[in-house]
């Protein structure tokens, strides 16, 4: 799964590939943030590898990638 942290105009958007809707921030580090609690949740709950990847000026970047399913 990919959550996506996209700059819109003067917004920062988290968006969510299972959830229609999306939520826009004032602060790009408060939308990483929120992007990243809901990786390591989507995550814990089920066992997936999830990417969270920063787009903005045309470029984008993977910023965080948790998978495997941790320590035995």
């Amino acid at each position: 799964m990919v959550i996506v942290v996209e700059k819109v105009e003067r917004r920062w958007r988290v968006v969510h590939p299972q959830h229609p809707l999306h939520r826009d921030f004032a602060s790009g580090s408060d939308a990483f943030n929120v992007a990243a609690a809901l990786a390591r949740s989507c995550h814990r709950e089920g066992g997936q590898d999830v990417v969270v990847r920063v787009e903005a000026f045309q470029a984008g970047v993977e910023a965080l990638r948790i998978s495997g399913s941790g320590p035995a």
